[in-house]
């Protein structure tokens, strides 16, 4: 629902519209975060009851696509805004980005096998000399960019993905376990912040020393084996990611 009126006979609950109305203005920075977001205004706006109207606003405001100021209304907070909850599948965030409307994008480049830095070779426990493949991928979420990737995957010397592949399914790991069979079991990540080099502020286009959420991740197989690394430096105000811990 993008084109800013109810279908009432969709069958898309009110709700739902009116949250993807508002997500899509905000989104695309047709909305004025100097000006609040009123139930008064929505309410004219949509011509439907206060119900609907509050559950969009509540559901906008978890998602973080507004914020509430205390005495001063809702506000919009424009530009992508990327929220990965902790249940998100290794490997399964461009589906759902794309399943929430964010029509997700990225750019690979750099593709080609080569002995890993030995920092990362030290954490995949891999044997001297050994090659893996190796390539880059900027994220973007409606045309923004948020995430700067760098992956080492250890796969079959005849897994070849071309850049149109991995840039059309999001992630190279399904593509491995669709060729071969080769599927994840669990993920490592730890996290920090850090300062935009002048790679990095190139291509998530911020100033060099903005700053930026690091992620760095092993990937394990299904058998215990790790599988990958990859380190992933976001947008830190275009990012949120969640974790849980368990006793």
């Amino acid at each position: 629902m993008t084109s800013g009126e109810l279908d009432l006979s969709s069958g898309i609950p009110l709700y739902r519209q009116i949250k993807d109305i508002l997500r899509t203005e905000i989104s695309g920075g047709i909305s004025d975060p100097t000006r609040p977001m009123t139930e008064a205004q929505l309410l004219e706006r949509f011509d439907v009851s206060r119900a609907p109207i509050r559950q969009a606003l509540q559901e906008l405001t978890t998602e973080g696509y507004v914020y509430r100021q205390q005495g001063k209304g809702t506000f919009p907070v424009t530009g992508a805004r990327v929220d990965r909850p902790a249940d998100v599948r290794s490997g399964g965030l461009h589906q759902y980005l794309a399943d929430r409307g964010l029509q997700p994008t990225s750019k690979v480049s750099g593709i080609e096998r080569v002995e890993p830095p030995a920092r990362v070779g030290h954490r995949l426990g891999i044997e001297a000399h050994e090659h893996l493949l190796h390539f880059t991928r900027l994220f973007s979420a409606q045309g923004e960019p948020f995430a700067d990737n760098t992956i080492y995957m250890r796969a079959p010397e005849d897994f070849t993905p071309t850049a149109a592949e991995l840039e059309e399914t999001g992630s190279a790991f399904d593509l491995l376990a669709r060729d071969f069979g080769i599927t994840l079991d669990r993920a490592e990540h730890e996290a920090w912040a850090t300062a935009a080099t002048a790679d990095h502020a190139a291509a998530l286009g911020v100033p060099v020393g903005s700053p930026l959420l690091a992620i760095e991740t092993i990937f394990f197989t299904t058998g215990g084996l790790p599988a990958g690394w990859r380190s992933a430096m976001h947008r830190a105000e275009e990012f949120k990611y969640h974790f849980v811990t368990s006793r």
